[in-house]
């Protein structure tokens, strides 16, 4: 009875912390919050077994009822975090850069394993986007259509006889496919569509497998090329190169083929429509073997045949990689070329594969950080890598930068750590059509996050039905145009249906279903890549208009009236500040014309910044101080001057001598008539007198140049006119 007690207990906790996902909870830890969480539940648990021992069933059970409820009313107050990168910080807690956390789910929120890989599913039904996590225990589903309010529906246990750190995840049409390191754990297959009788709130599933696949006891990872049917296990029993399964009848499917010239840890496999007209057409798998990559051609699973093979010098543990989506070029983890020291910083090698048989080293690429880099996948132009204790980055790709990898994102999922090691962000998944990206780390579990290379203004949009929502779109440079316009759900027209690419473009949207609607997702793609921006719209009998003279579609805050009838010359947006000027209202850019466009009460702050150099004293010689403007003053400098004091009109280049101890020439020394009173011409020894002393001073410089106090007559030469000069002075007194 106990451990029915106790399983009892356990599943109670398990759907309490789950109904706080399902009622659409953000559950996002920052700081020691989810500490204090686990805490609360540990405490809670350690209550209840001791309660046991003195009170009856039935009290336990009013007893737990009332800390669930106190647990589900303070779990949402200790979890929390969605937020945009501000000032280098999500919440002042997760370091980032151009990149928008959505929401976390915290490994508590999952089974409190720690999780490993990860990987997505899209149902082509509705459109709905799901999450497959990998844990020490198996395997999660998240779906994630609504990014800001994930919802966990279930568990895939694993197979055998234990839990592993290893576990990967691939999808094959509808199926999804695992395999893990426990030994007996197999090739395990779940049918994907199962999810759809699970779309509404309820508590955590725990699924059945499909289908077992023999043939192999363990294995370390799996591949899939995007068009076929065929699914790679990758180093079965732990020595193992390719095992090919074919899944064309999913009820079905079988062993195929296999290779074996190589351990294989990790596979990437296309349908090679590259440089390489040789392959057009053919299935080709760049796989990783630890001490090298080679090139395979698997267009024939009982046939399978390697192209080539190549490794970096020197190298460490050949990990993963990825082609890039023309083919041309593969991207190259190397996993222990930084533990090892092999490198100063985190190494991304990237590979010119135009020639299959033939592949050539283009760089080895500093990242600029110190992570051990793990897994990444490329998307569009752009590179997405987890590196362990470095989070999330996101690198461009160009390959004719003369760096051909910069970095224009990132997220650290571990920002109490740094250096190479194994610990933190696992792997990512890019492949969303709604660009949601998410993100696993081993101890924080999964985030979900969003470039942000695209913005709009306003965010928040009060509206009646019948307005026309008008709204600027920011693309950032990161941004290849043209972009295609989606429309948001619930809305039937747009102003425009492309973006041309990086800039500001106004966008305008009507014909709303508006009901329940409070936030609008704005999408656009293009070159591969989604980028997407959310806004929230009041939708309201009661929205306030204003007038708006010009006819812009911004009105003046002033003289606003409440209500959908404002009549004609009024807009839904206010806050214009010169309502006489159609070319001046917020949200526009605000290039070198002296006039503030966009409204923000700053001028000129988006125009193209010219360094000048100011005369601050009138002296007639500028300072060396920079200073920088679209719009310089008449009187500016373009090049720094020579003054060494700007401050002080009687220091410049060749200025005279005043007697008031200061530098009036400039030439680093204060020197003759230049010191405090004139000085004292001659004493060379500062005991007030010129004497034999001073004289013999004088003979140890004579014939020397430069700034020295012997040169009496300041032409930075000790001569024979000094010398007169000194002769002239002995014996007198200052």
């Amino acid at each position: 009875m106990e451990e029915e007690e106790v399983t009892s207990r356990e599943s109670r906790k398990e759907q309490l912390v789950h109904g706080l996902v399902q009622e659409g909870h953000s559950v996002i830890s920052t700081g020691n919050k989810i500490e204090q969480t686990n805490d609360i539940i540990l405490k809670t648990n350690a209550y209840f077994y001791n309660l046991t021992k003195v009170v009856s069933r039935r009290l336990i059970s009013l007893y737990r009822e009332w800390m669930l409820t106190i647990l589900t009313c303070t779990l949402p107050l200790l979890l929390s975090g969605q937020g945009k990168c501000v000032n280098g910080f999500v919440n002042g807690v997760w370091p980032c850069d151009k990149v928008e956390l959505l929401s976390h789910v915290p490994n508590v929120m999952t089974g409190d394993y720690t999780a490993n890989d990860i990987w997505g599913w899209t149902d082509p039904l509705d459109g709905r986007e799901y999450v497959l996590l990998g844990k020490r225990n198996g395997t999660w589903f998240i779906e994630v259509t609504n990014p800001h309010a994930p919802r966990v529906v279930g568990k895939l246990s694993t197979l055998g006889l234990a839990n592993s750190l290893w576990r990967d995840i691939k999808v094959v049409g509808d199926r999804m496919l695992v395999v893990s390191e426990v030994i007996n754990s197999r090739l395990q297959v779940f049918d994907l569509t199962r999810l759809r009788d699970h779309t509404a709130v309820a508590p955590q599933v725990t699924f059945s497998t499909d289908t077992v696949l023999e043939g192999f006891s363990k294995a370390h990872n799996l591949a899939t090329a995007p068009d076929d049917s065929v699914a790679y296990v990758c180093g079965a029993n732990g020595t193992g190169g390719l095992l090919a399964y074919d899944f064309s009848n999913p009820q079905e499917p079988y062993l195929t083929g296999s290779w074996n010239e190589a351990y294989v840890h990790d596979a990437h496999v296309i349908r090679y429509a590259g440089p390489d007209s040789a392959h057009a057409g053919r299935l080709i798998a760049a796989v990783s073997c630890a001490s090298d990559f080679r090139l395979v051609d698997v267009d024939d699973p009982t046939d399978m045949f390697e192209l080539s093979s190549a490794a970096h010098q020197p190298h460490g543990y050949i990990h993963q990689g990825w082609f890039s989506e023309d083919h041309r070029y593969f991207f190259l983890g190397d996993e222990t070329d930084e533990t090892n020291e092999l490198v100063d910083g985190t190494h991304t090698y990237v590979w010119d594969v135009q020639d299959l048989d033939n592949p050539v080293l283009v760089d080895g690429v500093d990242l600029g950080t110190t992570g051990t880099d793990h897994n990444l996948y490329v998307r569009g132009n752009m590179v997405f890598q987890s590196n362990y204790v470095d989070g999330f980055r996101a690198q461009r790709f160009d390959p004719v930068a003369p760096v051909v990898l910069s970095q224009k994102a990132f997220f650290d999922t571990q920002p109490d750590n740094d250096g190479p090691g194994f610990g933190g962000s696992w792997s990512n998944y890019p492949y969303f059509g709604s660009g949601t990206i998410a993100v696993s780390d081993q101890t924080e579990g999964l985030f979900l996050i969003r470039t942000s290379f695209m913005s709009a203004w306003p965010e928040l949009v009060s509206v009646c039905p019948s307005d026309t929502m008008r709204i600027q779109v920011m693309l950032d440079s990161c941004v290849i145009g043209p972009v295609a316009v989606h429309l948001p759900d619930g809305v039937s027209w747009a102003s425009e249906d492309s973006l041309p690419g990086p800039g500001t473009w106004p966008l305008s949207f009507a014909g709303f279903d508006w009901e329940n609607m409070k936030g609008v997702t704005l999408t656009v793609s293009g070159a591969g890549l989604s980028h997407a921006y959310r806004i929230f719209v009041d939708v309201t009998e009661d929205a306030m208009h204003y007038p708006d003279t010009d006819g812009d579609g911004y009105g003046t805050f002033a003289g606003g009236v409440s209500g959908c009838s404002p009549g004609p010359g009024y807009a839904h947006v206010g806050g214009d500040c010169n309502d006489n000027d159609a070319d001046v209202h917020p949200g526009l850019p605000d290039p070198c014309d002296g006039v503030d466009n966009d409204c923000d009460q700053a001028i000129d702050e988006d125009g193209v910044s010219i360094p000048f150099y100011l005369d601050i004293d009138g002296d007639g010689v500028a300072g060396n101080m920079e200073f920088a403007s679209c719009t310089p003053p008449p009187y500016a400098f373009d090049a720094p001057g020579d003054d060494c004091n700007d401050l002080d009109a009687t220091m410049y280049p060749g200025g005279p001598p005043t007697l008031a101890g200061v530098d009036n020439d400039c030439n680093g020394y204060i020197l003759g008539l230049e010191q405090l009173g004139g000085g004292c011409p001659g004493d060379l020894n500062g005991d007030g007198l010129v004497t034999i002393q001073d004289l013999l001073t004088f003979l140890n410089d004579f014939g020397n140049s430069g700034f020295l106090e012997a040169d009496l007559n300041f032409d930075q030469h000790v001569g024979v006119a000094d010398l007169l000069l000194m002769l002239g002075l002995l014996g007198n007194g200052c």
